[in-house]
């Protein structure tokens, strides 16, 4: 599969969890907005789910796993063809979940619980798309096949940021 057809599937991906999460908070708050007429609910009740999710790890774990792989691949690519289905849909599911977070933080935002998963979910996202694009430009194919030394660095550099990205993110 082609580069390009790999950035238009996991755009694709990402624009439409992001959308359907968008869509999802505010039936969710619409609901919540009924269930309070009943007294079924707070009215902190979806701050108190907003908030979870902005304090979740999930965008660190995402970013961690995926930097992790990506160094395991570089360093040995023959390892990466019986993995290369199973990264593929890590990576759409990743990015269909950046996708969603994405689509939550901009619905957070509006409601008031704050920008900091949104920004973060764009952040992550531009950045993997730019790592995608530099690696594709910087280590061609014709590099990872021939085993050259360019490929261990950027492995390396992708290893060591892995568990800072997970601890620290």
């Amino acid at each position: 599969m082609e580069p390009s057809d790999i950035a238009k599937r996991s755009a694709g991906n990402f624009a439409i969890f992001a959308a359907c999460a968008f869509v999802l908070w505010f039936w969710a708050a619409l609901i919540n907005w009924l269930a309070q007429l009943v007294r079924l609910s707070t009215p902190d009740h979806l701050t108190n789910v907003a908030t979870a999710i902005a304090q979740s790890s999930t965008l660190e774990a995402i970013i961690s796993i995926w930097l992790l792989t990506a160094a395991i691949a570089i360093a040995f690519p023959a390892i990466w063809r019986p993995l290369s289905t199973t990264t593929m849909l890590m990576f759409d599911v990743g990015y269909g979940v950046l996708g969603a977070l994405t689509g939550f933080g901009l619905a957070i935002g509006l409601f008031g619980g704050g920008w900091r998963i949104f920004l973060w979910a764009i952040v992550y996202s531009a950045v993997i798309a730019g790592g995608y694009m530099l690696v594709r430009k910087f280590l061609p194919l014709s590099e990872m096949r021939s085993y050259g030394n360019g490929r261990w660095i950027l492995a390396a550099v992708l290893f060591l940021a892995s568990p800072l990205i997970l601890l620290w993110g």
